[in-house]
This record gives C-alpha cells, sequence and structure tokens, in this order.
C-alpha cells in the first residue's frame, strides 16, 4: 500500500472550511455584542427595529463658561453656555473585528515497518583421525542468527490563528472632542452685549 493512500477519504474540506466558518460565526457574535453596547449606551431604552418609532437617546447636560471677548471695547465676560452631549458620543464602544483568521493543516506519514524476525540456525562438526598411535579430533559448531525490524509511525498537526482588533474611534466622537477643545477660546463679538 503507498503511503499517499493514506490521505484517501480524508475530509479536507471539512478540517480547512469548518474553521473558517467558525471564524465567521464568531465575527457575527462580535456585531451582536457590538449592537447590544451601542443601543445600551445610546438609548434609554432598547429601540424595537421592527417598528419606525424614535426613542430618546442618552445624553449628559451640562454647563460651560466661556469667554466673550466684545470686539470694539476688548472687554471680557464669562457666559454660561449649555452643552447636551450625546452619551455615545463619549465613551469607546468594544468594536472588535476578525482581521485575519489562518487555517495551517499538516499531515505527515511515516512508514516504517515493525515487524521482527529472528532466524537462527546451527550446525556442528566432528572428525577424528587415528594414524601411527597418535590420534586427533576436530569438532566445530557454526551459528548463525538474523533479525529484521519494522516499525510504522503517523502522526498529524493542526494549527488554527485567529487575531481581533480594536476598530478606531467614531467619527462623532472626534468631532465632539473638538468641539470641547474650542470652548476654551473665547469668542468675539461685534457689540457691547
Amino acid at each position: 500500500m503507498a503511503i499517499t493512500d493514506d490521505f484517501t477519504g480524508l475530509p479536507i474540506g471539512l478540517l480547512i472550511c469548518q474553521p473558517i466558518i467558525e471564524v465567521a460565526k464568531g465575527q457575527a457574535e462580535l456585531c451582536n455584542v457590538y449592537l447590544d453596547q451601542l443601543f445600551r449606551l445610546a438609548f434609554k431604552t432598547m429601540p424595537d427595529l421592527t417598528k419606525d418609532e424614535a426613542v430618546e437617546a442618552r445624553t449628559i447636560k451640562f454647563k460651560l463658561n466661556r469667554t466673550v471677548v466684545d470686539a470694539a471695547s476688548g472687554a471680557t465676560k464669562p457666559v454660561t453656555v449649555e452643552v447636551e452631549a450625546p452619551l455615545l458620543a463619549l465613551v469607546p464602544i468594544p468594536a472588535f473585528t476578525m482581521e485575519e483568521a489562518t487555517v495551517n493543516f499538516t499531515m505527515e506519514v511515516k512508514d516504517s515497518t515493525a515487524d521482527k524476525i529472528t532466524d537462527a540456525s546451527e550446525g556442528t562438526m566432528a572428525s577424528s583421525l587415528s594414524i601411527w598411535g597418535f590420534s586427533s579430533t576436530i569438532s566445530g559448531k557454526v551459528t548463525t542468527s538474523r533479525e529484521n525490524t519494522r516499525s510504522s509511525d503517523k502522526s498529524a498537526k493542526y494549527d488554527i490563528y485567529a487575531r481581533a482588533a480594536q476598530q478606531p474611534a467614531a467619527e462623532g466622537m472626534a468631532k465632539l472632542s473638538s468641539i470641547f477643545a474650542s470652548v476654551i477660546e473665547p469668542i468675539t463679538t461685534g457689540s457691547g452685549t
């Protein structure tokens, strides 16, 4: 039997595609976590997406003092400004996406046989000689032994690598941060008010 016959019937489609399908399911679950967090932060009540109804947004109201400069006289005075900011723009939402998924499948087949065969044989020989009153004896023994060994080893390796990454902050949060930064600068007016 050839070594390549060990790959016959191997469910390659299942081994390679199933982890990718599971990554896609994981990505869908990450989206559900994102939407759940988004709705909890953004709205006072959970919106019913099957109905076309407005829901009230969660906001933070606060007052800021801004300096107003009169362009004509150069006089300054503080003015209280009320700001109402959506909570959603202030808090980062976990927006993870699956950035990369790699499936590595390695199957290594080693084929060495592991049969142990021992064959031994033994032979003896004896000879004697007697001539003119002298005698001699010669004897010998021959032994042969043979051993064959065969072993078999098969192994497989299966690696999955996945990487998730946090997405950058929403554009609305960046704009709100700019608004907060602009509050520090004084406002110039053209009249004495």
